[in-house]
């Protein structure tokens, strides 16, 4: 164990001169992420800035039929009232966004409605508009009317109200905010250690077998005292301490950005410092370590086989489409962390942070996540030792 502390001090000090290391685990987790949250953030709030400001383009086809309700379009200063549009260019007007949308009234609306009858009213849009805000404005303004002509005819024919809902319908969610964001949270949170983890092991890895490979220095440590076995250790404990470190970096980074938007409601930031809390992290931690363990050991293996760094870049790299995946997977509705899903690698790990954060984890299956991770990443670093034995594989041409 002595000689694997020295060849890990050796390899960490290495690491740490190399300049795109330091740069994947500390720079671009410290910074991107607040860039990525504030960023999304920052769009999602101007969108819906602007669809607010920006003032609705409707025509109001049957101005006589309905006089009532186009008084309150008109009144309305979130709408622009185009007036002689032809009933049959609307389409074309609202595809070439000369329109936002439209109001149909049917012809024969003031007889339907003069005898308590329900009338029709069209309101035509294009979906693909950003939030829908013309459709929704104008569905908001006809239920408007729509109530006025119901407490009218309610009022007229002096009847009760309740006899219009016979089934008054109250819902109630026993959710509370810590499980309801614990369930959004955890759909992408494990994006941050899993990609981030996976990324600051990569460099470290790479620059370990392949890089040392292409230096010459490979020779150098294998006549040394140390048996192969401790040499891997060594190496193999430098790249997963790289993927844990980057981990948390990118765990700090999200708390800082969370703790920087003014915009979210007391109660809300203070379910979330909570859930990012030190009892929490801990809890991730203990996911981090087994699923770094496992990148790492995989990293170290192809860059051990690759000839070059180049090729371990091009072998490593599409790796991070299939981590992606999974970890996709689990965001869907309608998957649970269970005995299946708990086995199944980088989803288990998703699924097991999203029950966390919520509060209603299974120490059944968390168990379950905890013995899958260590026995792969034990697996891994058995194909690491093995690889690292063969002459073949070492000193491939």
């Amino acid at each position: 164990m002595r000689r694997t502390w020295i060849i890990f001090k050796k390899e960490i000090k290495d690491s740490l001169r190399d300049r795109r290391t330091i740069l994947m685990m500390v720079v671009m987790p410290l910074l991107l992420v607040p860039a990525i949250i504030g960023g999304i953030f920052w769009i999602q709030t101007s969108i819906m800035e602007k669809a607010e400001a920006e003032l609705s383009r409707i025509t109001f086809i049957g101005r006589t039929q309905a006089p009532e309700l186009y008084a309150m379009f008109e009144e309305d200063d979130r709408f622009t009232l185009i007036a002689d549009v032809p009933l049959d260019s609307i389409t074309v007007m609202i595809e070439q966004e000369e329109l936002h949308g439209a109001v149909i009234v049917a012809l024969d609306f003031p007889h339907v409605i003069g005898k308590d009858q329900q009338g029709k009213i069209e309101i035509v849009y294009k979906e693909s508009d950003a939030l829908e805000t013309a459709e929704m404005r104008m569905a908001e303004v006809i239920e408007k009317y729509d109530s006025v002509l119901v407490y009218e005819r309610i009022t007229r024919l002096n009847l009760d109200e309740e006899l219009f809902d016979a089934i008054a319908i109250e819902k109630k969610d026993i959710a509370s905010v810590k499980e309801k964001l614990g369930k959004i949270a955890g759909g992408w949170l494990p994006y941050l250690f899993i990609i981030f983890g996976f990324m600051g092991a990569m460099y470290p890895g790479l620059d370990l077998g392949a890089g040392e490979k292409e230096r010459g220095t490979l020779e150098t440590i294998l006549s040394s005292p140390a048996s192969r076995l401790e040499i891997v250790l060594g190496k193999f404990l430098v790249v997963m301490l790289a993927g844990v470190i980057t981990a948390l970096i990118a765990m700090f980074g999200l708390y800082f950005a969370v703790q920087r938007f003014p915009e979210i409601p007391p109660e809300i930031l203070e379910v979330i410092l909570d859930m990012l809390g030190l009892k929490m992290v801990f809890l991730i931690l203990t996911l981090i370590f087994p699923i770094c363990a496992f990148f790492s050991a995989v990293i170290l293996s192809l860059s051990i086989y690759a000839k070059s760094f180049k090729e371990a870049q091009s072998i490593v790299t599409p790796l991070s489409i299939a981590i992606i995946f999974p970890a996709v997977i689990g965001t869907l509705p309608g998957i649970e962390l269970n005995l299946v899903t708990a086995l199944v690698p980088i989803l288990n790990v998703s699924l097991a942070t999203k029950d966390m954060l919520a509060g209603t984890i299974n120490p059944v299956y968390l168990m379950e996540v905890y013995i899958s991770l260590a026995l792969l990443a034990g697996l891994s670093l058995w194909v690491c030792v093995k690889m690292f034995d063969r002459e073949e594989t070492l000193f491939r041409s």
